[in-house]
């Protein structure tokens, strides 16, 4: 495969950001960050006021994925090479999900977020290969807490409970099943602590199985993947 939509998705803290980062590096192609921190305007409010905010911000966010994705889409498909979306459209959904299940969304605002959704599928297209970076929910609840003192923006993720992450560790779980058999999906254990080095060995391997596939980008697989084995 010599291009190709990547997208890297797991729950919060699980450590994409810099997974997405290696693999992108590792590919000679483009990283996309996820919106957050100084790029989420609604995201401060949302942690202080989830009841309140959570239907603009979900479409705030809904928005800026599929933007990324087309762009992602569009630069492949004209230009060739290799992106990798820190979280993508595709994983959007698992959020509203977890925010009409807590109460957060109305029934109606659930149903617009999901006309909208299901509009802009329509203009996608699966993409080469999902990774799904595999944490522990108490995991991911250290992660968040030992950031919370390195990085000034992300003192609104204190509000997040354990509570919050499994539910939304389940809702990406059947993401990744839903994916199966449109798109290269990789399940990665990702609990145990790794340096950055070992991270980037890791993306170097994934890097050289994903270029040694024959298949288009546009092609649908089924079965063993073999990436990563």
């Amino acid at each position: 495969m010599n291009s190709g939509v990547i997208i890297v998705e797991g729950n919060i803290g699980a450590g994409k950001s810099t997974f997405a980062l290696h693999l992108a590096k590792a590919l000679d192609g483009e990283y996309l960050p996820e919106p957050a921190d100084g790029t989420n305007p609604y995201l401060a409010d949302y942690y202080r006021d989830p009841a309140r905010w959570a239907f603009e911000m979900q479409m705030f966010l809904l928005t800026r994925r599929y933007r990324a994705q087309k762009y992602a889409q569009g630069k492949v498909r004209h230009k060739g090479g290799f992106v990798v979306l820190d979280r993508s459209y595709y994983g959007d959904v698992c959020f509203a999900n977890v925010q009409r299940k807590l109460g957060y969304f109305s029934e109606r605002d659930y149903s617009t977020y999901l006309s909208h959704h299901t509009d802009m599928k329509v203009n996608l297209e699966p993409p080469a290969v999902a990774i799904f970076l595999c944490v522990d929910t108490s995991v991911s609840k250290e992660r968040i807490n030992r950031r919370l003192s390195e990085k000034e923006g992300r003192k609104c993720e204190s509000g997040i409970t354990i509570d919050y992450l499994d539910r939304l560790d389940s809702e990406i779980k059947q993401l990744a099943d839903s994916l199966k058999g449109k798109t290269i999906v990789k399940e990665l254990p990702w609990t145990s602590e790794k340096s950055d080095d070992a991270i980037a060995r890791v993306c170097d391997g994934f890097a050289l199985d994903i270029k040694a596939r024959k298949q288009s980008v546009y092609d649908f697989w089924t079965g063993t993947d073999g990436i990563g084995a």
